[in-house]
C-alpha cells in the first residue's frame, strides 16, 4: 500500500499556478470569492491555497465545503495571525506552481484572467510579472456579470519611474523565482508590503509587463487594509518610508 501511495502522490500534475489568499474577517465576502475563483478556465490546473489568520467570523465552513468538492484546495488554520504579510509568505512557501497570483477574497475577476495572465509569462520569459487595468466598485460581492460601475483604473506601462504609481495593482501573476532572487513580503509593514516588495523587486531588474484589458474587479472596502491605510498615522508612516529608502530611483 505504501509503495502504491508513493506512486500516487509522485504522478500527480504540477499545477501551472499557484493562488494564495489570506483569509480574516471576511465572512462576508468567502462565498462570492470562492464561486467566483473556482469559475477561472484555468482553474482545474491550478492549486488554491487559502490560510485563515485565525479569523474570529465563520469562513471556514465555506471553505471546508469547497475543499470537499475541490482536491486542489489546500486549507490552513492558523492559531494566532501573524499579519497579512507573514501569512502571504507562507503561502508562497507552501506553493508548489512555478506561478503566482495573490487573490483578495473581496476582489473578483473575469473567468479567463489568470489563463490570460499566465498565456502572457509562459510566452516570454523575459518578464517576471504581469499585471493589467481594473475596474473599481464600492458594492461588496460585485460581479462582472452585475456591475454597473463605470470606474476604471488604467496603470501607467511599467518603468522604473511609474512604479511610484503602485504598480501592479490587484491580481498580479509573477514567476515564483521572483523570492529566490529579491526575497520575500518584508513582515514589518502591516499595508504597505506589496507596494515595498515590487518596488524592491523592480530595483533589482525585475521586469513587469503591462496587459491589455479590464480583468480584475477591485472592491473599495472602505474597512480594508487599503483604505484605513489612509486613515493611519501607522500606515502612513510605512508610505513615507518607502519614500525615503527608493526616491533614489525616481530622482
Amino acid at each position: 500500500i505504501l509503495a502504491i501511495l508513493a506512486f500516487y502522490f509522485s504522478h500527480q500534475k504540477k499545477p501551472k499556478i499557484s493562488i494564495i489568499t489570506s483569509v480574516w474577517k471576511g465572512e462576508e465576502f468567502i462565498e462570492g470569492f470562492l464561486a467566483d475563483i473556482t469559475k477561472q478556465t484555468i482553474f482545474p490546473d491550478a492549486e488554491l491555497i487559502i490560510i485563515n489568520a485565525n479569523s474570529p467570523e465563520n469562513e471556514e465552513a465555506a471553505i471546508l465545503r469547497y475543499k470537499e468538492k475541490y482536491g486542489n484546495i489546500i486549507y490552513k488554520k492558523l492559531p494566532h495571525d501573524p499579519g497579512l504579510y507573514a501569512v502571504w509568505n507562507m503561502a508562497i512557501k507552501m506553493a508548489s506552481a512555478d506561478y503566482i497570483t495573490n487573490a483578495n477574497i473581496d476582489d473578483r475577476s473575469v473567468p479567463n484572467a489568470l489563463e490570460i495572465q499566465l498565456k502572457a509569462l509562459e510566452t516570454d520569459p523575459s518578464i517576471d510579472l504581469v499585471y493589467t487595468g481594473y475596474r473599481i466598485t464600492k458594492v461588496p460581492n460585485d460581479t462582472f456579470e452585475t456591475t454597473k460601475t463605470r470606474i476604471i483604473c488604467d496603470p501607467p506601462e511599467f518603468s522604473i519611474m511609474a512604479m511610484k504609481n503602485c504598480l501592479p495593482g490587484p491580481r498580479p501573476v509573477w514567476r515564483k523565482a521572483i523570492h529566490d532572487k529579491c526575497g520575500y513580503f518584508d513582515e514589518s509593514y502591516s499595508s504597505a508590503g506589496d507596494l515595498e516588495m515590487w518596488i524592491r523587486a523592480a530595483s533589482q531588474g525585475v521586469k513587469f509587463k503591462k496587459l491589455p484589458g479590464l480583468l480584475t474587479l477591485f472592491y473599495l472596502n472602505e474597512k480594508g487594509i487599503s483604505c484605513t491605510a489612509m486613515r493611519n498615522k501607522k500606515q502612513i508612516a510605512e508610505n513615507q518610508r518607502i519614500v525615503k529608502k527608493y526616491s533614489y530611483l525616481w530622482k
